[in-house]
């Protein structure tokens, strides 16, 4: 049930949005394929749905904890990106919220790997090479040996990712 409507909102709420020259869509829809095809839980697959709404669009904590409930919308807060002069400061600033949360962990990590992967198979080297230089930083600052195996699961698809992408960019 969350599913369907967090699908419902999240494709309304990023209505006329573009993912590159795709419809914003295709990028959810990309998140959400990972972590279905991981077997995630209801409330990640609700939150990848979700993930970019209070990010990219005029929604609020408060609409998503009133529609979806308080747990998912403390995955939705803690993906979303923190203030910050740069991508770096934003970054840093965000990333022990997301840490906090494994559930988030796992929506982050999904749209890490759709946002790369998509990368790749676009030839947007600049992407890909961001991505990579990022990467130590980003599992750093994320990865938790506690999490449970479907986390470690996401990790390691990341890492193949990364793999590729070092490939493309040297």
């Amino acid at each position: 049930m969350d599913e369907l409507k967090a699908k419902d909102f999240a494709l309304e709420s990023h209505m006329g949005q573009k993912y590159g020259n795709r419809e914003y869509s295709f990028h959810l829809e990309s998140v959400v394929k990972i972590a279905k095809d991981m077997g995630l839980e209801s409330d990640i697959i609700a939150g990848c749905w979700l993930h970019d709404t209070i990010e990219d669009c005029s929604i609020e904590y408060t609409d998503i904890k009133d529609i979806f409930g308080e747990s998912i919308a403390e995955i939705v807060h803690a993906v979303t990106d923190e203030p910050g002069k740069d991508r770096k400061e934003r970054k840093l600033k965000t990333y022990p919220k997301i840490k906090s949360n494994e559930s988030a962990v796992c929506v982050k990590l999904c749209d890490r790997i759709a946002n790369l992967n998509q990368s790749i198979l676009d030839n947007k080297k600049g992407l890909v090479s961001m991505y990579c230089n990022e990467h130590d930083e980003f599992r750093q600052q994320l990865y938790d040996p506690a999490h449970n195996s479907k986390t470690g699961e996401l990790w390691a698809m990341l890492e193949n990712h990364i793999e590729k992408g070092m490939k493309m960019v040297s």
